[in-house]
């Protein structure tokens, strides 16, 4: 009888057990998680219009968020010579401060770090300012938003005080390209 007790007791201990077990960790790159993957996009701004991509991709056990972007600006009124622009970005968070951090490396040689302004961010709508500007002139600032209008769609701004406030230099708009996800 004690055996079957014993037996008993066990059993309910081990059905009980997944209660207690810890629960899974917290995302905290979901604010901008929904970028992963393979976007198309239109940029419109000071140097004129493009075509624009983005690859992003969870990287280092899904610590970080990579994403590859590329804007092709074609000869044009605003832009006689026309450019190719790519990025490198990787978005992290920072436990003690609590917020989404971007490091951005841009193929004129600029790099920057951007902290999530928590006071302007909401759901689907993140806002980051510039904390560092590398290889540009003292005293600039920059702050890009990104909103996001869906699983399929995102609007990504991006804004430069060169010393007379804050100006809109480009923004974009972009969709999940469906042909990278069937593959």
């Amino acid at each position: 009888m004690k055996a079957i007790a014993r037996t008993l007791l066990f059993a309910l201990a081990c059905l009980a057990a997944p209660a207690h077990a810890q629960a899974p960790p917290t995302d905290r790159l979901a604010p901008v998680a929904a970028l992963v993957g393979d976007w198309t996009g239109v940029g419109e701004g000071q140097p004129g219009t493009s075509a624009s991509t983005r690859h992003a991709t969870r990287i280092q056990a899904g610590h970080f968020i990579m994403v590859e972007g590329r804007s092709v600006y074609p000869p044009q009124d605003r832009n006689k010579t026309g450019e190719v622009h790519t990025s490198l970005d990787v978005w992290s968070y920072d436990t003690a401060r609590k917020r989404l951090m971007l490091r951005q490396f841009d193929s004129l040689g600029f790099v920057s770090t951007y902290a999530q302004d928590l006071d302007r961010s909401r759901d689907r709508w993140v806002v980051m300012v510039s904390e560092h500007l590398e290889n540009v002139p003292a005293g600039w600032r920059a702050r890009y938003t990104y909103e996001f209008a869906g699983p399929n769609a995102y609007r990504e701004h991006f804004e430069l005080d060169a010393g007379k406030g804050l100006e809109t230099y480009v923004s974009g708009k972009y969709l999940r390209d469906r042909a990278a996800t069937d593959r």
